[in-house]
């Protein structure tokens, strides 16, 4: 993993760019089942960090992450498995840091993972948009 602070370009807005490659044989992060096997699959992501009112900051993010091509799936009923094709996640975020002097963040994001894969027949997860909200606080 690689990560670089960009202020060339604007130094009022910082860039931040992050990419790598993850090892896996999980499936939409372990939402969709397993791979058939261990597989490396990259990810890259990009942040513009404003700064707010009283010196807070507002980050802007959105990531892309390979997923792994194919899952297996076998059913209890059935020996056979069937092999699914996954594509690509992307997700986009907004990070709110009230103060610097607080170790305080306010996430909120919306991911896009898969809604219909193919599939024999195209099977839709209803999992195309989801929305998560999150604070935290470092102790």
């Amino acid at each position: 993993m690689a990560t670089k602070v960009v202020t060339q370009i604007e130094k009022k807005v910082p860039i931040l760019l992050n990419a790598g490659v993850r090892g896996t044989n999980s499936s939409l992060w372990g939402l969709g089942g397993n791979a058939p096997d261990f597989s490396a699959r990259a990810f890259g992501a990009v942040a513009f960090v404003f700064t707010g009112p009283g010196k807070s900051a507002i980050i802007l993010a959105s990531e892309a992450a390979q997923q792994p091509q194919t899952i297996k799936t076998t059913s209890a009923s059935d020996t056979s498995s069937g092999v699914f094709d996954i594509p690509t996640s992307i997700d986009y975020a907004l990070r709110v840091v009230p103060s610097p002097k607080h170790k305080l963040n306010i996430d909120l994001g919306v991911l896009q993972a898969a809604g219909r894969i193919n599939a024999n027949p195209t099977v839709d997860l209803k999992a195309r948009a989801r929305l998560a909200f999150g604070i935290s606080y470092g102790f």
